[in-house]
């Protein structure tokens, strides 16, 4: 099972590799089988080829930044982000509380991003 420090470094790199658009880099922090639900209530997103797909589209329209501490407990972690949403010349943020579950080697399982598209706010 990761350490604590162990997740939190896992976050972080999410975080950079998320901002550079590192499709790769973040594929390989999942478990092959990984899930991920964004925003939680939409459409589940399961296996590396699809999220291949879901990071391929979302990753260049944001620009992340933790917000807060990583809280871990045990296998989980939660954490504030505050993303930029690039949409052509329409720049919006919106307010995440994403959710990791990782396996006993340290990948993520699960990945649920919380956040309303009704909550997006333009950038000043």
């Amino acid at each position: 099972m990761p350490t604590p420090e162990e997740i939190r470094n896992i976050v972080h790199s999410y975080v950079e590799m998320m901002c550079k658009s590192d499709i790769d880099g973040i594929l390989a922090l999942y478990a092959e089988d990984a899930t991920a639900e964004d925003p939680v209530g939409g459409e589940i997103q399961r296996g590396a080829e699809v999220l291949r797909n879901f990071y391929a589209l979302t990753a260049p329209a944001l620009q992340v930044e933790l917000n807060g501490p990583i809280c871990v407990a045990g296998r989980e972690c939660a954490f504030l982000l505050l993303a930029e949403l690039t949409m052509g010349d329409n720049k919006q943020y919106l307010d995440a509380t994403d959710v990791f579950t990782f396996d006993d080697e340290g990948k993520i399982t699960s990945m649920r991003a919380f956040w309303n598209p009704a909550d997006l706010r333009p950038t000043r």
